[in-house]
């Protein structure tokens, strides 16, 4: 369906990177681009690297912005609505910007990383000196705030929308409360990189044992090849634990179900706002994360605990011995958690619509 304003005909021009590979980030530009698609007319400009090698990727990077050269000069009034890299991507969007601001195009900036709000570089300066007057949509009000202060940007130009407006509302659990005589049940799911925090996973089980807690434990996810010997080592030498590999869509859905508590011992630096919080919480999971990007903001209103990276572990730990003690706590923690989930899909979900409206110029 196309979408019409005064009779022009609103194109959107959406740059960003899309799955595979199936991470957080073109997760989330997947699901944008799938609702701007059932409004609007979009031209795809894919920014995923698509082929091996240097060379032949950013040869095939410069083709897409050349092809969207020849669209905005072909359609008028093209939009531009970009998913910003976090890295040295940003070089390569710069193009996309360099040519909507040269035609006068509106841009919209949708912002999943706290890497350039965290450290500005170079590149980041210089390309946001080009997006001051641009519409910035971002995850959290924190997340606005450090990047309004960071490149004074007018707060008036800012829009909040969380991930959980992605979601449907969260589905009806009648979760019980779990019986102090079973171990309480643990998991992990994310890409299985060191920088996900999978080694401080293991060593919160560790942990555990010293403390003789007893737990299940579960970790799910694609192994990273580069973490594949440190994470074998690790199973070997861990109990109660088990690898069910990557899961999707009702087996990702059974995961949670069958979890106490979610630990998320991230230290990636382009952390924002994890869906995997997101699922967990609206599966009533209480949620143990360290404490980066958007994720305290996620977890406020008691719906999970958040800890900085030097005490993680230690932390965790204690925190988990105290609810497999405490089973009504640990209820009344996950009821918080769901609840969370709750107070969080419709807002976002209203914020979002408002949003697609500005970029196809309904209003």
């Amino acid at each position: 369906m196309t979408h019409r304003t005064q009779g022009v005909t609103r194109t959107v021009a959406f740059v960003g990177p899309l799955p595979p590979p199936l991470h957080g980030f073109s997760a989330a530009c997947a699901a944008m681009l799938a609702l701007l698609q059932k409004r609007g007319t979009v031209a795809v400009f894919d920014r995923s690297p698509r082929v091996k090698g240097r060379a032949p990727q950013v040869l095939r990077q410069l083709r897409e912005a050349i092809r969207y050269f020849h669209t905005v000069r072909l359609i008028p009034d093209t939009g531009l609505y970009l998913g910003l890299c976090g890295g040295l991507g940003q070089v390569i969007d710069g193009l996309y910007v360099l040519i909507a601001r040269a035609y006068r195009r509106r841009i919209f900036v949708h912002h999943h990383s706290f890497a350039y709000i965290n450290k500005s570089t170079l590149t980041s300066k210089l390309l946001f000196s080009l997006l001051r007057d641009a519409t910035h949509i971002v995850l959290s009000h924190g997340m606005g705030s450090a990047l309004a202060d960071r490149y004074k940007i007018d707060s008036r130009t800012i829009k909040v929308v969380s991930n959980a407006a992605f979601y449907g509302p969260p589905p009806d659990i009648a979760r019980t409360q779990s019986d102090v005589k079973t171990p309480i049940r643990i998991g992990f799911l994310a890409n299985i990189t060191f920088a996900k925090g999978f080694i401080e996973f293991f060593e919160v089980l560790m942990e555990l044992g010293r403390l003789a807690v007893p737990y299940r434990a579960y970790i799910a996810g694609p192994i990273s090849p580069n973490a594949r010997s440190t994470f074998d080592r690790l199973m070997a030498a861990a109990e109660q634990v088990d690898y069910v590999g990557p899961l999707y869509d009702d087996a990702k859905l059974r995961f949670y179900q069958q979890l106490d508590i979610l630990l998320f011992p991230t230290k990636y630096v382009n952390e924002a706002e994890p869906l995997v919080i997101h699922e967990a919480i609206r599966s009533g999971v209480h949620v143990i994360a360290c404490a980066r990007g958007a994720i305290p903001e996620l977890l406020s209103h008691g719906a999970g605990l958040v800890f900085d990276q030097r005490v993680f572990v230690t932390s965790a730990a204690t925190s988990i011995r105290s609810l497999s003690s405490d089973r009504a706590g640990l209820a009344r923690a996950q009821q918080l958690s769901f609840e969370q989930a709750q107070r969080l899909q419709p807002s976002a979900e209203a914020h979002l619509t408002e949003v697609i409206g500005q970029i196809l110029g309904a209003v």
